[in-house]
């Protein structure tokens, strides 16, 4: 394998990711996505490769790269529900279906795009999780200003979230959320971009495609792999 030192990776993260089958279906990928990039992070800057976490508007993307909406089949359905359940039980992040579903992820998206360029890192990450959370967790609405001043108490001060929501909405920073989410490329969510050492670069859709990554960005790790009978017991 060669060397990662100079690698990049972006990944586009939406505050309510629409599901790629269906329009009108959202998931919590993005989260699932978001849980996984902070636990890789610093291992991968380790070796050399620079980690940038981006949130835009999924469903612009798609309307952007003329990705039509499609009728899911009830299979899908069902197996989507299964893959959010056990990927949210894999990775600790507790998975309830909200009441209010589905929402419109844009006015969260602004006010974390507003977050992430002016506060320090920590608080743009602790925003996320927290509308992740927020929405899939506790079944707060984080399309509404209500919801949003649920969604971060304890991370700004009353006062200072409703000065960050009327800033979110400003024409510099909707601006910004349409340029980053039409650049983007993307046709869903979580959105990985990738570009290692030699320059060359490559995109995923998903949190499932990992090894993919990686082994791009020319980074040692371990495949997944079962550990044989009599070692488990020494493994915990």
């Amino acid at each position: 394998m060669g060397k990662s030192e100079g690698g990049k990776l972006k990944i586009y993260i939406d505050c309510d990711s629409p599901n790629i089958y269906s329009l009108n279906e959202v998931s919590p990928y993005s989260w699932f996505g978001f849980t996984n990039i902070i636990k890789f992070r610093p291992l991968l800057n380790a070796h050399g490769v620079s980690v940038d976490i981006i949130p835009f508007f999924l469903g612009g993307a798609r309307d952007g790269i003329g990705n039509p909406w499609t009728p899911t089949p009830k299979a899908k359905q069902a197996f989507q529900s299964q893959d959010t359940q056990m990927t949210g039980e894999i990775l600790g992040l507790d998975v309830v279906p909200p009441k209010v579903f589905p929402i419109l992820s844009l006015f969260p998206v602004r006010i974390a795009t507003y977050v992430k360029d002016h506060y320090p890192a920590e608080k743009f990450e602790a925003t996320f999780p927290a509308f992740s959370s927020g929405y899939w967790s506790k079944g707060i609405n984080i399309s509404t200003p209500e919801g949003v001043m649920q969604a971060l108490e304890g991370i700004f001060p009353q006062d200072e979230i409703k000065e960050i929501m009327k800033k979110a909405l400003s024409p510099e920073n909707k601006k910004k959320v349409v340029d980053v989410t039409m650049n983007s490329g993307a046709f869903g969510a979580p959105w990985i971009s990738a570009t290692n050492s030699k320059g060359e670069r490559k995109d995923w859709f998903g949190n499932d495609r990992w090894d993919q990554v990686f082994y791009h960005l020319q980074v040692p790790y371990s495949p997944v792999s079962i550990i044989p009978p009599g070692e488990e017991k020494a493994k915990l």
